[in-house]
């Protein structure tokens, strides 16, 4: 056997090795992609059953904002309508006050 022939050989059986290998690694490849495919089309599904129920929720936290909006500006307006109440009412009495002050002096 000569030298060109043994290397043509090795070249041979390097080869197959390599294909071999090849092979083993795109199996492997197919089987992982095959998993995560099925994990995707699992988790668009589940998606598409939620997204429903998400924007209904939504919807319902809208609802609830505007209501505890209205009651804020509800609360607002009354806190204001108690606030020149109390300001009527101080100035009310510190007129009765001074009034009844010059009164106590000027009829002495």
């Amino acid at each position: 056997m000569s030298a060109e022939s043994f290397m043509w050989i090795a070249f041979g059986v390097a080869a197959l090795l390599v294909a071999i290998a090849l092979f083993f690694v795109l199996f492997r490849l197919r089987g992982t992609l095959g998993a995560v495919q099925e994990l995707l089309d699992t988790t668009s599904d589940e998606m598409k059953e939620t997204l429903p129920e998400v924007r209904q929720t939504i919807g319902n936290v809208n609802d609830i904002t505007s209501g505890v909006n209205v009651g804020l500006r509800t609360a607002g307006k009354g806190a204001q309508a108690v606030g020149r109440t109390v300001s009527a009412a101080v100035h009310g009495a510190k007129v009765a006050s001074q009034s009844l002050v010059r009164s106590f002096l000027g009829g002495s």
